[in-house]
């Protein structure tokens, strides 16, 4: 196969491994401002890992082919370069690949690692690769080998530091006067540092706290109880869906990558701030990488928020099969932030799933909907049933059935069809007003429908139980 170009090259990889665990694993004790700190701490590493890379005397940028400084990716905690191919080259990254683990094993004691891999190839004359084994394919080869790279990088975390450090790693350690348990982490350390209140944290953790302050100054966020305002806190994860598909399958060129993480880039970097803005006293963005988000605020707000921003995503990056899906819990101010953050990690994973891996879904109080039929149509019921109870022309009571019968059906009860049909018959009668009649004959008409019925139910229990809370939430 001709190649464009005799060089032969380095596809470089950065990956940082254990960033979930790492900003979830934490205590409520100063939640906001750490986890705000921890998130700019992320960021602010992969871009000196990103520098350390271009500014190594023994590692020269690959600038042909639309390749601009070497960069194609660099975004939520991955990084990926081309570079020429030396053996200077593979060795710099290596050592460097040796320092970062060590670095990140002494402030972080294994909560957070990093991956870093390099696979060499050459470009063809039509835009194709050919990796050093003679496997000729298009770009996504690149991508697929990395991700082997990372897995198994992955599966022998830490292996450079087991000659010289395996007695930290594997042995106990003493117990010393000067050991604190940090009060953020949990980890024990001989470094802690006083905080305040007589408690100690990690010297790193001072700092993601002092860098949460700064940013607390600069942005004005709040605490998560004044984000709640007497109300319930909704904790949101979400991811996009498809990413690594698009990667796998390859673009025709380099730049068409490039100008893909770009725009991707570009979306969470300035695109997601103009919403977060909107709602700037009602809730906080604790994290936003190049693939997913961690958000806190009034449960409500944070509601809307997550659907009008996988509105724009969709919108503006434009690719088929690339969405957002998302999964958000409902929890006291005070309930623990990492609990409720795994929660809604468990949502979001319940919305990855959805219909066989569906995705592009939203888990929300418990139930998975399709953010491109089923969202609008639940967000109307709800819309619906909040303005009748709210003027009276509703008690709040019937809410309460419609889930009730729901429950019946998620048990297997058939009867819950003859049941509502009977109740709801009854309430328009006794109720003898034209917006009820209404309101009743189409809730059995959706549940009813043959080809939707039993999945209406399902969506007009979670509008029932949304627009309960709305009311509970306006009342307060």
């Amino acid at each position: 196969m001709e190649t464009t170009d005799s060089k032969q090259l380095l596809f470089v990889g950065a990956d940082l491994t254990g960033i979930q665990r790492f900003l979830y694993n934490i205590t409520s004790y100063k939640a906001a401002v750490s986890l705000k700190g921890r998130s700019h701490y992320l960021n602010d590493y992969l871009d000196t890992i990103h520098h350390r890379l271009l500014s190594n005397p023994s590692i020269t940028p690959y600038t042909g082919n639309g390749v601009i400084n070497g960069e194609v990716y660099h975004s939520g905690g991955k990084l990926y370069l081309i570079v020429e191919d030396t053996p200077q080259t593979r060795a710099a990254i290596d050592s460097l690949w040796q320092e970062s683990e060590l670095e990140l094993w002494n402030k972080h004691k294994g909560m957070l690692g990093i991956n870093l891999c390099h696979v060499p190839f050459t470009f063809n004359s039509d835009d194709s690769i050919t990796l050093s084994d003679g496997t000729h394919g298009n770009l996504g080869l690149l991508w697929k080998q990395a991700s082997i790279h990372f897995a198994q990088g992955k599966a022998r975390k830490f292996s450079h530091l087991m000659d010289e450090h395996y007695s930290e790693l594997f042995c106990p350690q003493p117990i010393s006067e000067k050991m604190h348990v940090c009060a953020l982490t949990g980890i024990e350390s001989e470094d802690c540092v006083p905080l305040d209140e007589g408690k100690y944290v990690l010297p790193s953790v001072m700092e993601q706290i002092e860098t949460g302050k700064q940013l607390q100054r600069q942005q004005g966020f709040k605490s998560f109880e004044e984000y709640a305002a007497d109300s319930w806190l909704g904790v949101l994860r979400m991811d996009v869906d498809g990413l690594g598909a698009v990667f796998a399958e390859g673009f025709g060129t380099i730049n068409e990558y490039r100008l893909f993480s770009e725009r991707l880039q570009l979306f969470f970097s300035e695109r997601l701030p103009i919403f977060s803005n909107k709602y700037a006293n009602q809730l906080m963005v604790l994290y936003a990488g190049g693939d997913d988000m961690f958000v806190v605020g009034r449960w409500d707000a944070v509601v809307d928020f997550a659907k009008e921003v996988r509105d724009a995503f969709v919108a503006y990056i434009d690719r088929p099969g690339v969405t957002l899906s998302g999964g958000m819990v409902v929890v006291d101010p005070k309930f623990p932030i990492a609990k409720a953050a795994e929660l809604a990690g468990d949502a979001e994973d319940a919305a990855k799933r959805f219909r066989n891996g569906e995705k592009n879904a939203f888990c929300l109080l418990g139930h998975c909907i399709s953010w491109e039929k089923e969202y609008d149509y639940t967000y109307q019921w709800k819309d619906r049933m909040e303005t009748l109870c709210y003027s009276g022309s509703l008690p709040r009571s019937i809410l309460h059935k419609l889930i009730a019968f729901n429950n019946m059906r998620e048990q297997g009860e058939v009867s819950y069809l003859w049941n509502a049909a009977y109740y709801l018959s009854r309430f328009s009668k006794d109720k003898k007003n034209d917006t009820v009649t209404q309101f009743c004959n189409e809730i059995q008409q959706a549940f009813f429908n043959t080809t939707s019925g039993s999945r209406n139910v399902e969506l007009i229990a979670l509008a029932a139980r949304w627009a309960e809370l709305r009311l509970r939430t306006i009342k307060q």
